[in-house]
């Protein structure tokens, strides 16, 4: 009886020695063995596990995923192989998950579909979005944009809130990092915004030329490189700007004018210019929305200033956010020439 038992005991030790439990002994390796099989798998297999769990039939799976029924098949057999069970039975209608393929979608399922959910989100509907964008703009480019675009939002995105901050060209690198500016319209861009992370699409051009009242001294006769110096000039000088654009322009050609007075807006510079003696080469498009347009003449002056292309600048991470791609694309839609539709 002593020998019996002894042998038993001998026989229970040796099957404890071959079995794995769920002990501190065993938990090494039965972890062990789940993470090898999840760093051997290929996750797209899990989008075939996910199909059939669906469709519960090969064909209709194959057909979910743009596959043939053989590849379908195939997944299946070294998913099978990999996670070591049969997974689905045959059916006289096409297929039914084992109770451990059951098991297995049940926990996998809420991740799946979360994953599935952040790769593939739901299409963005302004109408129902609530959010909001700011946006950096100078005066000249508000009074031209918020109008028509307050208009859209109204009645297309009503829920959609705009906070306009002014625009710095030199400060603009850090107004997309440390203001978290969403969007900057403006003219004023350098080759160092691409090299940044700034991208650029051009919504119209940036014509400007010498504006003054209509009874200056200089409105008759022609306008010499004399006579221009020496008049009285305005201009206007945005947040981060050392000097205006066009003293920059004078300066490549050893030339400095009699510059008096620099504003910080645009939309102030025209009711200066009617009142006063002053000139200045500005965009002409002020005219367009100036009550002292008809007080003003334009002429061209001794050395051109360049076209400058307005446009959207954004930084290089929103390229693919839904909210972000609505409103460049309505910005775009509302205010882009034909011709000006270039982007870099």
């Amino acid at each position: 009886m002593t020998l019996l038992t002894t042998a038993s005991a001998a026989c229970l030790h040796a099957q404890d020695d071959a079995t794995p439990t769920a002990g501190p002994r065993n938990a090494g390796r039965t972890a062990g063995a789940r993470r090898g099989t999840f760093d051997g798998l290929d996750l797209n297999l899990l989008r075939v596990f996910a199909a059939l769990m669906r469709e519960r039939n090969v064909t209709r799976a194959g057909a979910a995923l743009c596959l043939s029924q053989s590849a379908v098949s195939n997944s299946l057999q070294r998913l099978r192989t990999a996670l070591g069970d049969m997974l689905f039975e045959r059916t006289a209608s096409g297929i039914r998950p084992t109770s451990h393929g059951l098991e297995l979608w049940h926990q996998l399922q809420p991740h799946y579909l979360q994953i599935e959910k952040v790769l593939t989100p739901e299409a963005f509907d302004p109408l129902t979005y609530e959010g909001a964008f700011t946006i950096a703009m100078s005066d000249y480019t508000a009074e031209r944009i918020m109008p028509r675009l307050g208009a859209y939002l109204e009645t297309h995105a009503p829920r959609v809130q705009i906070n306009l901050l002014p625009y710095s060209v030199a400060n603009m690198f850090p107004m997309f990092e440390r203001e978290g500016i969403d969007l900057a319209i403006g003219a004023n861009r350098d080759d160092a915004q691409h090299a940044r992370g700034l991208r650029a699409s051009t919504l119209w051009p940036v014509h400007s030329r010498c504006l003054m009242r209509r009874d200056h001294p200089l409105a008759q006769g022609e306008l010499t490189m004399k006579r221009f110096l020496s008049a009285r000039h305005l201009d206007v000088c945005l947040p981060g700007m050392t000097m205006p654009l066009y003293d920059n322009l004078l300066a490549a050609h050893g030339i400095r004018r009699n510059l008096i007075l620099t504003l910080n807006h645009y939309t102030q510079t025209l009711a200066v210019l009617a009142a006063t003696d002053y000139i200045a080469v500005l965009p002409v498009s002020l005219l367009d929305l100036s009550a002292y347009a008809d007080r003003l003449c334009q002429r061209d002056p001794p050395i051109a200033m360049p076209e400058r292309p307005l446009g959207l600048i954004w930084h290089q991470r929103h390229d693919s956010s839904s909210p972000q791609v609505w409103l460049r694309q309505v910005m775009v839609d509302l205010f882009a020439q034909p011709e000006s539709c270039s982007h870099a």
